[in-house]
Parts: structure tokens; C-alpha cells; sequence
């Protein structure tokens, strides 16, 4: 099959715009595998291995270049392929300067702009973060890195520089931030508020800032620090320099820690500093130890719905009392257990965030035992094949294995709904879990998308009952609005629950009764 490229020499957009366009180019008629994608090497290997390398990226690709390669059916429909993405990415330009948006391309050309700003968020290729960061904190900026692909070093010593200046780098790998009540990169729209979060957990931040917002509260920050920054090499700089922000924001009465549980050196120095707060500090260190956050005077939380609620509790200077399951939903566990048959016994978990398929992992793998995951707990339980699922599964699809030049599954869902639909084929298959992450940046109509694949994996079943538990993180000023997404899966027969944590608990429940 014929492939077709074109370099776009000294070009650059967007690693979003670009999976989108990616995307847009791979439904035309013909083609078999398309990608937009900026000339890295790490980029290069990409098309390599994926089946779209051609003597010309190989001699003249560079780093700052934009690749379009196409592989179709005929040589006419990958020329067609192309000269449709350099429409669109002519029809960008023509947009910007239609509506006289002026878009700096570089700091120092935005800075004078902006002149009055105080944060830049990078989403650039990797090998690049370093010199952009370093330019941000020489000019008082604090730095959010959505990018990826940041050495672990170059990470430690931008947050030793910025924390020498009193600024903060939220990142890499960032995904989610929430200050002054503005939203970054993918979060969601949460009132203004009295508690403050610092989150090494992107869904993590989103799940409890949504809860906190449904209970009634809201939120004053929410700082990502990115998943490495509870690394021993790291030591958590970010972690608390955030807290130790939040201590001292007059507007933030009681604080959130959210992270999978931190080397115990670093836990350490994080409990250190909330321990010398006067306000309330809830730690969520998801799988952690409870007596270590208490021995610092901190009040533990198992799961990120009871850190949100124990973060509302302290704020109304009320008792936290844990919700108990109510008569109905016992009564509808039973109902689905015994519309099931003998030999359907296996969960299946297909989470786009990251965090939020840990904590069902860490709430299920004691009941179920070993559960399969591409982001195993235990290496005894790596999947070999992370495209077919084994025993009871967990697969976040949020992982480098499945975005590698691909859009995120909170933006594109079709990679997840393809695979409810190879779950349900398989005759032990009892239970399907899914997460819908609602907010900026996210897929428009995420349970308008949801429901076909689950029409067609009831189908696939022949007959078998299959239960589908989702919990959608997200509140209803988000541009999906939760209630309207929620009615959307209920007509479906879907069981929608508060949060994650009640999703994966109901189950288990089902398949334990």
C-alpha cells in the first residue's frame, strides 16, 4: 500500500491540534493510516514502527519540521490525504488573521503582549521544556508543563531553580491546574471557594475538586505537580512548595493532598510541612498508609470522594460520616447478580484517567485478588498483551501504549469504545467499569458516545447480561454538564454512580454477592 509524506519545513503546532487533524485525515475515504506529527526523533521512531517511514522523513525531517504521512490505498488518495491537511493547516492561519488574533511564537514575543502575566503553560515536544522553562523562571513566571518526555533530571533542577526564586513548575506531564479559579489544560469548571488541593494526580485533582463542587463547596486552587514529583530524586519540591502556598492563602480554610502513595522519604517531608498548618489537612495518598498521615497530625482519607467529603466536613466544622450503601442499590446489586449467568465471574475496567483506574485497583485487588492491568500494581499481574484482557482487568487508556500518536481517551474515545465492545464478547465478561471525565478539553458528548458502544457490545453478548457501572467526574456548569450526561447512560440502562470509588464498590458488591 503506497505511502505518501510531505515536510512542512520550520512548522509548528499544537500536539493536540495535530492528534485532532491526525484523526480528521485518517476518515477520509482510502486511507489506511495517517499521521500530522512534529519531525522529533522520538516522533520519527514513531512512524517508523507504526508503518509510515519513508526515504524522505529519513533525509529531511528535522526537529522543526511537521511530517504529513499518509498511507492509503492508491497513491492519488494520499496525495488527496495531504492536500487536505494542508488545507486545514493553511485554514488555521487564515482563521487567526481573519479574526485579528495575534499568536506569539515565542515567550519573549508574549510577554510583551501580556505583559501583566505570571504563568506560562508549555505544551511543546519534550527536548524543547528545558530552554523554554529556564527563560520562564529567569522572567518571574511560574511554569505548568503539560508536555511529556522531560528527563527526570532536567525536572529536578527546573524546580530547584524555581523554588530558589519562589515560583512554582507544576509538571511535566501536568494535565490538570485550577488557580484563582481559572481552569488549565484538562479541568473543569468548579465554584470559587475555601479548600485548596495539591494533587500529583491529574483525574485525581478533577475528581475531588467535581465532589467538592457537588457537595456545595468550591475550590480556591487546585496546583498539579505532576507524577514524578513525589520521586525521590524529586523529593516532592513542587508538592510543597503548593502546600506550604495554600498554609498561607488567607482564602484557603482547609487542604487536599492527593497521590499515589510517595517514596517514604518524600511522604515525609510532605507531612512535615502540613503538619505546621492550623488548617485541616486531608491527605489521599490513594493506597497509603492512614496510620503515617495521622502520626502527623493529618486526617487520612482511603478514597478521593472521602477526601472531598472530609475536606467539606472540615469546612462546615462538621463530623464525617461515611455514607452507607442505601436498601435500593443493594436491591438493584441483586437484581443484576441474577440476571447474570454461571460462568460470567470477570471484571473489566476501561478508565481513561490514570488515577482513578489506580484507585479501583487498590479497592478491588483485595476482593477479586490479582487483577490484570497495563499499569499493574504487582508485575505478577502485567498484561502480555495489553490489547486482550485476562482474568479481571484493568486497562487505562490514558498510558503511553495507547496515546503514543494518538489523542487522549477524554478527547477521543474511540480506542475505549471499541474495546467495551471486544470485552463483551467474551462469554466470562459480568462487569464493565467505565469513567467519563467531563471539562475543558474534553470530548464534547463523552455518554452520547458511550451508549453506542454499549448498544453494540449488549449485541455482541448474544443474549448474556452484561453490567455497565460508570461514574463521570464532573460537574454541571462543565460544557457537557454532567446532569445532561448522567440522563444520557440512565436511559441506558447504565449504572451511573456519585464517583468512582461507588462505582468500583458497587462491583464489587455484584460480583461478590
Amino acid at each position: 500500500m503506497p505511502i505518501k509524506t510531505y515536510i512542512y519545513k520550520n512548522c509548528f503546532r499544537d500536539s493536540v491540534y495535530l492528534m485532532r487533524l491526525s484523526s480528521l485525515i485518517r476518515e477520509l475515504e482510502g486511507v489506511e493510516g495517517a499521521e500530522v506529527i512534529i519531525g522529533t526523533d522520538h516522533n520519527k521512531k514513531f512512524l517508523e514502527t507504526g508503518g509510515l517511514w519513508t526515504k524522505e522523513i529519513e533525509r529531511e525531517a528535522e526537529s522543526n519540521d511537521l511530517i504529513i504521512a499518509v498511507r492509503a490505498v492508491t497513491e492519488e488518495l494520499a496525495e488527496e490525504a495531504i492536500s487536505r491537511a494542508l488545507a486545514e493547516l493553511d485554514r488555521e492561519v487564515e482563521h487567526e488573521e481573519s479574526v485579528g488574533e495575534y499568536i506569539p511564537r515565542t515567550l519573549e514575543t508574549a510577554l510583551k503582549q501580556l505583559p501583566g502575566a505570571n504563568l506560562v503553560l508549555l505544551s511543546i515536544p519534550g527536548q524543547h521544556v528545558r530552554r523554554e522553562a529556564d527563560k520562564a523562571l529567569e522572567a518571574g513566571l511560574h511554569v505548568m508543563i503539560f508536555s511529556d518526555n522531560v528527563s527526570l533530571q532536567d525536572e529536578k533542577e527546573l524546580k530547584q531553580k524555581a523554588e530558589q526564586k519562589g515560583l512554582l513548575v507544576m509538571g511535566p506531564d501536568c494535565g490538570t491546574a485550577i488557580i484563582n479559579g481559572t481552569p488549565l489544560a484538562f479541568a473543569n469548571q468548579v465554584r470559587a471557594g475555601k479548600v485548596g488541593i495539591v494533587a500529583a494526580a491529574g483525574t485525581g485533582l478533577q475528581e475531588v475538586s467535581t465532589l467538592i463542587h457537588n457537595y456545595g463547596e468550591g475550590i480556591t486552587h487546585g496546583i498539579g505537580t505532576g507524577g514524578r514529583d513525589l520521586n525521590g530524586e524529586v523529593g516532592g519540591i513542587t508538592m510543597r512548595l503548593g502546600l506550604k502556598a495554600l498554609i498561607a492563602d488567607p482564602s484557603t480554610e482547609a487542604i487536599v493532598i492527593v497521590s499515589k502513595p510517595p517514596e517514604p522519604q518524600v511522604a515525609e517531608k510532605v507531612l512535615q510541612v502540613a503538619a505546621g498548618s492550623a488548617k485541616p489537612v486531608i491527605v489521599n495518598f490513594i493506597g497509603g498508609s492512614p496510620e503515617q498521615v495521622r502520626s502527623f497530625g493529618c486526617e487520612p482519607a482511603l478514597t478521593l470522594k472521602e477526601a472531598a467529603a472530609k475536606a467539606v466536613a472540615a469546612l462546615r466544622k462538621e463530623s464525617y460520616r461515611p455514607e452507607e450503601m442505601s436498601t435500593q442499590t443493594k436491591q438493584i446489586i441483586e437484581k443484576e447478580r441474577s440476571l447474570m449467568s454461571g460462568g460470567q465471574k470477570y471484571f473489566r475496567g476501561l478508565f481513561s484517567g490514570g488515577t482513578l483506574a489506580y484507585e479501583a485497583m487498590i479497592l478491588l485487588q483485595e476482593s477479586l485478588g490479582g487483577i490484570y492491568s497495563n499499569v499493574s500494581l504487582d508485575p505478577r499481574f502485567a498484561l502480555k498483551d495489553v490489547y486482550n484482557s485476562q482474568e479481571h482487568t484493568i486497562i487505562d487508556f490514558g498510558d503511553d501504549q495507547f496515546t503514543q500518536g494518538r489523542l487522549h481517551p477524554m478527547i477521543d474515545p474511540t480506542t475505549r469504545n471499541q474495546r467495551i465492545i471486544a470485552e463483551a464478547k467474551d462469554p466470562q465478561t459480568a462487569i464493565i467499569m467505565l469513567d467519563l471525565v467531563l471539562g475543558y478539553n474534553a470530548y464534547s458528548d463523552p455518554a452520547g458516545a458511550a451508549p453506542e458502544a454499549i448498544e453494540e457490545a449488549r449485541k455482541a453478548a448474544g443474549g448474556r447480561h452484561l453490567v455497565f457501572v460508570v461514574s463521570v467526574c464532573g460537574t454541571d456548569d462543565d460544557p457537557q454538564n454532567r446532569q445532561e450526561q448522567i440522563e444520557k447512560l440512565t436511559k441506558k440502562n447504565v449504572r451511573v454512580l456519585p464517583s468512582n470509588a461507588d462505582a468500583a464498590l458497587f462491583a464489587k458488591a455484584v460480583l461478590n454477592s
